[in-house]
């Protein structure tokens, strides 16, 4: 893919996306609706059934590898971002304490909701092949699973990340995408597809060794280099909005 391609999509991409996040702001909803929006316009739903010949040029197969990849930084950039902001105004065990018990709450009924229906839509949606209890757990974690990323951006944007409100939420919504992602890989095991039940073991493992790495790793080294190197002022965290 040239650089030229990718630079034409990005101006097509930049202007959609701002338009109808203008159009939707200025009708009471986040911008991020409007640019969710442009995506759909800017796909095969709606422009590459108008006009298939552009849509094939400006989008061809070749260059979304490359677009996919930029894409990706840009969301690692802003979930960073929306990681520096976080803070833990009662407490760090307190504040996950409340995240604990608010994604437990709010992922419970959608786990029965998914479970209860599954019966009804099994016979018609499952593959062959398929068994009952994967497809059913397969449809709570469907249903679960929260789009993090929109919901920190509908914060950012209206100025709530740093308050209790937000941070409460941030918190939640983690909890609910780690329980969620955790039950998916465990229905991808129980298919057979992918790696197994090594794979679910390997996702585990994964999460614990990060989380190790981050509390009792990068957690102490941080506090060590903000006790040591830091200037000698009075360095305060920053109060909360009331």
């Amino acid at each position: 893919m040239s650089t030229t391609s990718l630079l034409l999509q990005l101006i097509v991409i930049l202007s959609t996306a701002r338009v109808c996040g203008w159009v939707l702001r200025h009708v009471g909803q986040p911008s991020v609706v409007g640019e969710m929006a442009a995506g759909l316009m800017l796909g095969p739903v709606v422009m590459g059934a108008l006009f298939p010949s552009l849509h094939a040029q400006l989008f061809s197969r070749e260059s979304l590898q490359g677009l996919s990849s930029l894409s990706t930084v840009g969301l690692v950039l802003f979930m960073f971002v929306v990681g520096l902001e976080l803070r833990a105004s009662r407490g760090v065990r307190e504040q996950l304490r409340a995240a604990g018990y608010v994604g437990v709450l709010s992922v419970v009924v959608p786990l029965a909701l998914g479970i209860a229906i599954s019966p009804v839509l099994y016979p018609t949606l499952a593959p062959a092949g398929v068994g009952f209890w994967p497809f059913a757990l397969f449809m709570a974690s469907a249903l679960s699973i929260t789009a993090f990323p929109v919901m920190a951006r509908i914060l950012k944007d209206r100025g709530m990340t740093r308050t209790p409100f937000g941070q409460l939420s941030l918190g939640a919504a983690a909890v609910v995408d780690v329980f969620a992602w955790i039950l998916l890989a465990f229905v991808v095991a129980l298919v057979g597809a992918g790696e197994g039940y090594q794979g679910l073991l390997k996702t585990t493992l994964g999460m614990a060794v990060v989380l190790c790495a981050l509390f009792f790793g990068l957690k102490p080294a941080f506090a060590w280099l903000l006790r040591t190197k830091r200037p000698r002022a009075n360095l305060r965290p920053p109060s909360w909005p009331r």
